[in-house]
């Protein structure tokens, strides 16, 4: 994930999970919602990127013709109405930026197809980032989904509740994945919000550590293992934050039940999986990422 900028990141709760993270990230890493401002500033940081390559370009290059600088795209706006705001004041920057730019080439004897090409450029960087952004749209292949969640989402909700009494957190994660309830719940799933954020991380801990632990020994994992652990360390830290922000947020004392045997069944796991007891367990837990791996190096290599 791309940083916004250089300097040392300030900190953001998010509005949709309640995880505390770095501003000089566009999305958060916990639960994927958008964070404006540094979408904004990713934007602002290619475009004057590409208008500084431009620049050189035109202190070094070889004629232009004002056809080679004629046309301006206008790209479409796959968005909801919500970001229609800043993609128009994304435009407006940017056709400021290109009418410098062009006078600029105006003034200069010999930029020729070189300026040309990087035009192109930009105007490729500008589709690309629309592109990326789709994912505020609906794409068609989920309208059918999200129809019959909306539909059945009473009977789902009560699969679901099924599915938490039973501690069988795994399985509602991917319950919700596969109605596509996760990210556009209907009304009647607004009650689990801060259980399926912790479900969705401690799904992804305990998936990882059983990937591990069943391949470990095989010797064309080796490279594979390495990588896991590297991923499982980051789950452990992402599901901890997620946990504490959204333990502290939810008031319905059954849902926090459901949120704190999860922690509860994470460690067992660790101490069933990695051979730890409640000590080796916490003081993994304390340990920094770096120093979580190479325990785990040694715990799954038998070193």
């Amino acid at each position: 994930m791309r940083s916004v900028s250089d300097k040392m990141p300030a900190k953001i709760i998010c509005r949709a999970c309640g995880a505390q993270y770095d501003t000089a990230l566009v999305r958060c890493p916990f639960c994927g919602t958008a964070y404006a401002p540094g979408e904004e500033a990713e934007y602002m940081d290619t475009l004057e990127d590409v208008r500084e390559d431009l620049q050189r370009q035109i202190e070094s290059g070889d004629n232009v013709s004002a056809q080679d600088r004629a046309g301006v795209y206008e790209p479409a706006h796959p968005f909801g109405e919500g970001h229609e705001k800043n993609m128009r004041r994304f435009k407006k920057r940017y056709e400021t930026t290109e009418k410098k730019v062009s006078a600029f080439a105006q003034a200069v004897e010999g930029l020729g197809k070189k300026a040309a090409v990087l035009v192109l450029l930009l105007i490729a960087i500008i589709v690309t980032v629309v592109i990326a952004s789709a994912n505020y749209a609906d794409p068609d292949e989920e309208k059918e989904v999200r129809r019959d969640a909306e539909k059945n989402a009473e009977v789902y909700a009560q699969e679901a509740d099924a599915l938490l009494e039973r501690g069988e957190y795994v399985e509602y994660a991917s319950f919700l994945y596969a109605h596509e309830l996760m990210n556009f719940p209907p009304e009647e799933f607004k009650r689990f919000r801060s259980v399926h954020y912790v479900a969705q991380e401690y799904s992804e801990c305990i998936q990882c550590m059983e990937e591990m632990i069943l391949r470990s020994d095989d010797p064309e994992y080796f490279d594979g293992l390495d990588a896991d652990i590297r991923i499982f360390c980051m789950y452990v830290e992402a599901f901890y934050e997620v946990f504490e922000a959204q333990k502290s947020s939810e008031k319905d004392e059954v849902y926090l039940g459901y949120i704190m045997d999860m922690e509860t069944e994470l460690r067992a796991a660790m101490r069933a999986y990695f051979g730890m007891d409640d000590i080796a367990v916490q003081e993994f837990l304390d340990m920094s990422r770096a120093q979580k791996a190479v325990k785990l190096e040694e715990v799954l290599r038998h070193e």
